[in-house]
């Protein structure tokens, strides 16, 4: 038998540190790349994890419903509204009436898909839609979501390859949180089968539906509001910092249907100086839950202590930014 020399010995060693060395830092870029990949999803999450989330579900064909579904963490219950298609809202960026299961590809014609669905859906209905999915191709029906197994198996599609602004990290989470819900913690409203849907008669003779907003206010007071801010029952005053008539009103339905109570809708007397948002309110209420989501929805900025003319606890002056959001095309 061949003897082995303590040259090729040593040779045989050193190739299998060099092998070792390799494969340690082959490892350590994957776990890094890993690591960064988990750090980016959690730094660019659209949900805090603990607040009330709402996500609109867009389906993939016509005549599928759009779904809205509302998440409450805290309490661990969920709401979903279904709006059948054929019907008919505002949008915003003045492109006028639209079939709401048409919004999402009306927007994408100007490459403008999330933000068209989104706002128009939030400003029509009066509630905050912080984020927006896509169905895939038709493989998961906004209509066949039923349960919580049903929404779970979405969320688990859109980890894979689904078109949503939430992160891994937040699709995860809802994944979870929904695996967790009681059956008797989800409430599933069909609006065309409440009073504020109703069927009209189109020019061409086709019929459609049309959303009565005062009644849908209703609907969003008994099974959308964000039982924090009720909890918490800041007194809101929303001024137009703007010359846009009905922009304060706009707004102010919106906080209402959240949980707030609006004590005054007015004007601001220079109109010059607002163009961002706006927030006064008292020092102790600066980092509150409701100052917090305010400031996310209108994107404001603390100004200060509320003013003294005001008597509310919190004073919401509306900017031109605001006024751009909603109606520039």
């Amino acid at each position: 038998m061949a003897r082995v020399s303590k040259k090729e010995v040593r040779k045989k060693r050193s190739k299998l540190k060099i092998l070792g060395l390799i494969f340690l830092l082959a490892f350590l870029l994957i776990l890094v790349g890993v690591v960064f990949k988990i750090y980016r999803s959690v730094a660019k999450s659209v949900w805090d994890g603990q607040s009330q989330l709402n996500l609109a579900i867009n389906p993939s064909r016509a005549g599928q419903p759009v779904l809205i579904i509302g998440f409450n963490p805290e309490e661990k219950s969920l709401n979903a509204l279904s709006i059948p298609a054929g019907t008919f809202i505002e949008t915003i960026h003045g492109y006028g009436l639209c079939r709401v299961e048409s919004l999402y590809r009306l927007g994408e014609l100007n490459k403008k898909g999330q933000e068209l669905f989104q706002g128009s859906l939030e400003t029509y209905l009066g509630m905050p839609i912080e984020a927006y999915a896509l169905t895939i191709n038709g493989e998961e029906k906004a209509e066949g979501m039923k349960n919580k197994e049903d929404i779970a198996r979405f969320l688990k599609s859109l980890l894979k390859r689904g078109q949503t602004n939430l992160t891994k990290w937040d699709l995860l989470r809802l994944w979870l949180g929904f695996k967790n819900l009681r059956q008797d913690r989800i409430n599933l409203i069909d609006l065309g089968q409440t009073s504020a849907s109703q069927e009209v008669d189109l020019p061409d003779g086709t019929k459609a539906n049309k959303i009565d907003t005062e009644r849908l206010g209703s609907i969003m007071s008994q099974f959308f509001i964000d039982k924090k801010i009720k909890q918490e029952d800041l007194t809101v005053a929303v001024l137009n910092g703007t010359n846009h008539a009905g922009l304060a009103n706009q707004a102010a339905t919106l906080i209402k249907n959240i949980g707030s109570q609006i004590v005054a809708i007015g004007e601001t007397e220079n109109k010059l100086k607002y163009k961002e948002c706006q927030i006064m309110v008292e020092k102790k209420y600066k980092n509150s839950y409701t100052i917090r989501k305010l400031s996310h929805l209108f994107d404001c900025h603390w100004q200060g202590e509320s003013m003294a003319s005001q008597r509310a606890d919190v004073v919401l002056i509306l900017g031109e930014s605001y006024w751009e959001k909603l109606a520039l095309p």
